[in-house]
């Protein structure tokens, strides 16, 4: 329940986090641990809009986004295994766990399965709600019309030595 809890403080709400025209693209990526706003150095990140699918690319340039759903909101997240210790790693402290479901649930009922890509990140449009994503529920987020919620999704701890 804690790490429930302590995900459930880390899912953001994009449109709170960037105050922005709607017109105009925020950058998100995944820091090991949450969603933060700015590119990486290099790597994958989120391109958002209000109202428009989230886009997870490498790339800026010429972003064209597809208008969300009519009534809907977005999630997008990512789903990773925790890294710790070992004197030899450097990097983010995470691995990403590609091409694995994803179930998205509400009112004890499953509302969708999706999968994630091949950097680990799924998006999902849904109507405004509160949500339990991942295994047996393990995060509970709030979807609100024409904006994206970021879901960071743990699915594992690797601890090293």
């Amino acid at each position: 329940m804690l790490l429930a809890l302590t995900v459930m403080l880390f899912s953001l709400d994009a449109s709170a986090l960037a105050r922005r025209p709607a017109e105009q693209w925020a950058y998100f990526h995944f820091d090991g641990g949450q969603f933060v706003p700015g590119k990486p150095d290099a790597g994958t990140f989120v391109a958002v809009r209000d109202g428009v699918h989230p886009m997870v690319t490498a790339r800026a340039e010429k972003l064209q986004g597809t208008p969300l759903p009519a009534g809907t909101g977005a999630v997008v997240g990512i789903c990773y295994v925790q890294s710790s210790g070992g004197k030899l790693r450097t990097g983010p402290g995470f691995d990403a766990v590609p091409l694995i479901p994803v179930e998205i649930s509400a009112a004890g009922r499953s509302v969708a399965t999706v999968e994630t890509d091949r950097n680990g990140y799924f998006v999902a449009a849904l109507p405004p709600g509160s949500y339990k994503i991942g295994p047996r529920g393990a995060v509970e987020v709030k979807v609100t019309k024409g904006s994206t919620t970021f879901v960071p999704l743990r699915v594992g701890k690797r601890m090293v030595d």
